[in-house]
């Protein structure tokens, strides 16, 4: 992976090496400001935590995810939702709005006219000024065609408990295929130091792909890889199980949607992996697993100044990126990781159930042929949040929604998770829900915590990002239409 390779950012080289992400390509190259957020377009990066952040057109193509694009010959990447330029962009003077003129998104707000003809050129205005990439973009080329896979039993994960129940599978005499976000299945765990067991070869292993729709209560299931010249795929499995881990859910304090705020598993894909330095002077917090995080980054040469729980973190210090943390003390740092509070995204789970108001429940309820396994299974952490909830945090950049808007509904007698998430937005954007449900559904239980007893939770729907429209395209005959 040390073949050097250049591409294009914003019109500029930059050095890269072969087989590395476009994200850990840029932020070696000291480039972390990828994105902007919808409305007041504060400054976003790769976090692993926050979708939009990563972002970005490569090669025409809009809303392509820099850390799925792996360096392999020379790309154009670059901004999006910017104008007339990513290098001159007067967009940013959005940055100097009130939050409070944007709660709900413009097209929510007092200014927008009545009139149909002047309301059509009003939200043909806001979809250019709020817009993540240019939709007429044409593929060229036939298109990835899909491909229909009977299997007996299909593994999501690629973890200790994915390994283990495939394994097990195949002993049992069962095909079975095994679906993985990584290269090479289980990198995060091996990464902190998992003693993973090793795959049996008669496991099928899709790597690098993402299921993004499980549908008939489990008897289809759907996929897509990373690369759009590759076709989607559709499982037919008897039995599937989710072993999809957690992710850490970023804190809740101002400046969490910074350039250079991670989550555990970008900061090791970044440290231990790529082998790029996370930056000069890096904090890390957590809910328990802050210390053996801090230790795996310091052994991949990361220079680690602070180690602290996530409940004594107040803010995060910066305007364009981190300057700095504030604990108990204020500490100069520009990384800030995260590794805790954690909980697993339900949505696969969630599409499995498939009947009634389509709630969260248990695992059973998607039926015998759907079961989550390992840390996923586990009872969620509780988010820890500070004593005084900090107006300007975020619950989801993605959609520029903040703690302030949600209390400011709040305190309008709103508490029902779903029609908070239809008056601000949050979860709508490209992160579908996950993990800015949890930061909004811990405000509510917070500030209302009465009301937060009897919340449902939003819908996850079908698709789960990952599929791009030529995929979608080419599964065209795969799939018979319920009837």
């Amino acid at each position: 992976m040390n073949e050097p390779v250049s591409f294009f950012w914003n019109g500029r080289p930059v050095a890269g090496q072969a087989g590395e992400s476009l994200a850990a390509a840029l932020w070696r190259a000291g480039i972390r400001t990828t994105a902007s957020t919808r409305k007041r377009h504060r400054p976003l990066g790769p976090s692993g935590s926050f979708i939009a952040g990563c972002l970005a057109g490569v090669d025409g193509r809009p809303n392509t995810r820099l850390d799925r694009v792996f360096l392999a010959e020379p790309v154009r990447a670059t901004e999006q939702n910017t104008w007339p330029s990513p290098r001159f962009d007067l967009l940013r003077a959005a940055r100097l709005l009130p939050a409070r003129l944007v709660y709900g998104g413009f097209e929510h707000g007092a200014f927008a006219p009545r009139h149909p003809r002047l309301f059509t050129a009003w939200e043909r205005l806001l979809a250019f000024l709020a817009g993540v990439g240019d939709a007429t973009h044409v593929e060229e080329g036939p298109l990835p065609q899909g491909r229909r896979i009977a299997v007996d039993v299909l593994v999501v994960g690629g973890g200790v408990a994915g390994r283990t129940a495939a394994n097990a599978a195949v002993a049992e005499g069962r095909s079975v295929a095994l679906v993985s976000l990584s290269r090479e299945p289980g990198s995060f765990a091996r990464a902190v130091g998992a003693d993973l067991p090793a795959l049996d070869p008669r496991v099928d292993i899709f790597s690098r792909t993402e299921v993004f729709g499980i549908y008939r209560k489990g008897g289809l299931v759907a996929a897509a890889p990373f690369d759009p010249r590759q076709g989607a795929l559709v499982f037919t499995p008897g039995r599937t199980v989710l072993a999809l881990g957690r992710r850490s859910i970023p804190p809740l304090v101002r400046g969490n949607h910074l350039p250079g705020v991670v989550d555990a598993h970008f900061a090791l894909a970044l440290a231990a992996d790529a082998g790029v330095a996370l930056g000069r002077r890096v904090v890390v917090v957590g809910t328990g697993a802050e210390t053996a995080i801090a230790t795996r980054l310091k052994n991949a040469g990361a220079n680690v100044v602070a180690v602290a729980s996530v409940g004594k973190l107040q803010s995060i210090l910066g305007r364009n990126a981190v300057t700095g943390a504030v604990l108990d003390r204020r500490i100069a740092c520009d990384c800030l990781v995260h590794a805790g509070p954690w909980r697993a995204d339900p949505g696969l789970g969630f599409q499995a159930m498939a009947e009634g108001l389509g709630q969260l429940g248990t695992s059973t309820d998607a039926g015998s042929s759907v079961s989550v396994i390992g840390a996923a299974a586990t009872a969620p952490d509780s988010l820890l949040l500070p004593e005084r909830l900090d107006a300007d945090a975020y619950v989801c950049p993605c959609m520029d929604v903040t703690v302030g808007e949600v209390l400011h509904r709040i305190r309008e007698g709103e508490t029902d998770l779903e029609v908070l998430k239809r008056l601000t937005s949050c979860g709508m954007g490209p992160c579908q829900g996950f993990p800015c449900w949890e930061m909004l559904a811990a405000v509510v239980a917070k500030a209302a915590p009465q009301a937060a007893q009897a919340v449902p939770r939003p819908s996850h729907r079908a698709p789960r990002r990952a599929i791009t429209v030529a995929q979608a395209a080419g599964l065209h005959g795969l799939v018979e239409p319920d009837r």
